[in-house]
């Protein structure tokens, strides 16, 4: 295989995003280190690129990567999206026509894939859809499209989503529930890779007491307290009923138990979110982390929880933070029927323990295991980079453009 072979990956989430750090650039730093040129096409948020364009940009240089940022537009809706996809093209055209030819587009989402289509189609660039979860319905599902404009969005989309699964060269589903659905629903049948979110261990670091001790001295928890930990969104698809019972009903038998919270959302929502549920906000710490300090306050935790709302796009969800919570030694709780948690926690039984609902009763059992559980640090940190390595992921993603590049 040459070692010029040029793969162009599109984001339409920022390199300057937590996301972005996790599960882009953590896959596409090692991949450029084998027999890749990596270019990256994403689209950064205006206050995050400013913010932190110099940090990104430098660690970027470390590899064989050319980064193509162009600045996202958050509205107004729709039109802003037709935008940033019209000035995606231009690029994407640009350098195209100066001779800067693609072997393969590999996509991120479904607008990314708007663009990786037109690739294939135009320039017959090798294109892989990588899902990314049933965007559309999650969409849908969580209210954010509910206006009647959006039903039009939302038809528009799914007939797209059998385009982009038609005409790809390979899908990549984040579990194994999607994969089923796509290929028992005739969606596309082969070249149907699955690759589950993975975990950077170099930045979720092991369980350390010292760290431990240092955080909660922060917060102001007691050292021999315990903590349930709950990290990322609130809202949307998230179940935040749900969460927030949990903590309710473990408080019944657990009255000095702390809620830690991290989320980037806006810390006046989270309150009358806290206030709305009854929750005492007391014991309760709410935390905006930079990304590589997140694993600092999980490692202050004992039980993490995951929670999004049961509907179809939860056979797509894939939650990058229970690799996370596992790599800093925290169980987990949620319910059953999300994605693959079934099968993982069945796989990996110390991991953690799902609910058939939320009743108080079952909550309450599986809390008091969950301190048990708890206490083995060091099984979970390798339960993690067993299931979530992202050197499983990048060997898998090595493979799929290997076999593209020898097609062509």
């Amino acid at each position: 295989m040459s070692k010029k072979s040029r793969i162009l990956y599109i984001s339409y989430d920022g390199m300057t995003d937590a996301l972005g750090q996790s599960q882009v650039l953590a896959y596409l730093k090692r991949l450029s280190n084998l027999d890749f040129d990596i270019e990256i096409l994403s689209y950064e948020k205006p206050e995050r690129y400013v913010k932190y364009k110099s940090e990104i940009e430098a660690e970027i240089n470390k590899y064989k990567i050319v980064w193509s940022p162009l600045l996202y537009t958050k509205s107004p809706p729709i039109f802003s999206t037709l935008k940033d996809l019209f000035l995606g093209w231009k690029k994407i055209k640009y350098k195209i026509e100066r001779g800067e030819n693609y072997d393969i587009v590999h996509c991120r989402g479904y607008i990314s894939a708007i663009l990786g289509l037109k690739m294939k189609k135009i320039y017959e660039t090798k294109f892989i859809f990588d899902m990314r979860g049933w965007w559309a319905d999650e969409k849908l599902e969580s209210g954010l499209w509910s206006s009647p404009i959006f039903k039009l969005v939302y038809n528009y989309f799914k007939k797209l989503e059998k385009d982009f699964f038609n005409h790809s060269d390979y899908s990549i589903s984040l579990t194994y529930a999607g994969k089923e659905h796509i290929v028992n629903s005739k969606l596309k049948e082969t070249c149907v890779e699955v690759i589950p979110t993975c975990v950077d261990f170099s930045v979720f670091k092991p369980y350390s007491q010292i760290v431990r001790d240092e955080v909660r001295t922060e917060l102001n928890i007691l050292s021999n307290a315990k903590v349930l930990l709950y990290s990322g969104a609130l809202g949307a698809n998230y179940n935040n009923e749900g969460i927030f019972n949990i903590y309710s009903a473990a408080l019944k038998k657990y009255p000095e138990l702390y809620f830690l919270i991290l989320s980037k959302d806006d810390i006046s929502y989270v309150n009358s979110e806290l206030k709305k549920y009854n929750i005492d906000q007391a014991k309760v710490r709410i935390i905006s982390s930079q990304f590589n300090k997140v694993y600092r306050y999980l490692i202050a935790g004992d039980i993490g929880v995951i929670l999004y709302k049961k509907q179809f796009s939860a056979i797509g969800r894939s939650p990058t933070k229970l690799g996370e919570y596992w790599a800093c030694g925290l169980p987990i709780i949620s319910i059953n029927g999300l994605g693959d948690l079934d099968a993982i926690i069945k796989k990996y039984p110390e991991g953690g323990n799902l609910v058939s609902d939320l009743d108080s009763k079952n909550i309450l059992q599986a809390i008091d295991e969950l301190f048990v559980k708890s206490e083995n640090k060091t099984l979970l940190r390798k339960y993690a980079e067993d299931y979530f390595s992202i050197e499983s992921g990048v060997d898998r993603y090595y493979n799929i453009y290997e076999k593209l590049i020898l097609k062509n």
